[in-house]
């Protein structure tokens, strides 16, 4: 099976949601990976966003974890969440 068809069927699960947040989210870590930053802050991801669309990006957050997509650490409660890209979402078309 070539690269890509697998990488279709590995994704075609998602909800277009999911699909539309790890985009984002990949676009966001290259953009950050060219001025030489690799972590992305949710308080950063979620300033200016309705409640409703913070919990969905946290949600969809939990899903990409969940997946290995990317790698999320809090360092202590009520703290902020770093994110950094896993192998996967660089290497995935969405």
């Amino acid at each position: 099976m070539p690269c890509d068809e697998s990488r279709l069927l590995e994704n075609s699960g998602w909800s277009s949601r999911t699909r539309a947040v790890a985009k984002y989210l990949q676009n966001l870590l290259e953009d950050e990976a060219v001025h030489g930053c690799k972590v992305l802050s949710m308080d950063s991801l979620l300033a200016r966003k309705t409640r409703k669309e913070a919990s969905r990006m946290f949600f969809e957050t939990l899903v990409l974890k969940t997946r290995d997509y990317i790698h999320v650490e809090q360092v202590k409660p009520f703290d902020n969440i770093c994110i950094k890209a896993g192998a996967k979402l660089m290497k995935s078309d969405f």
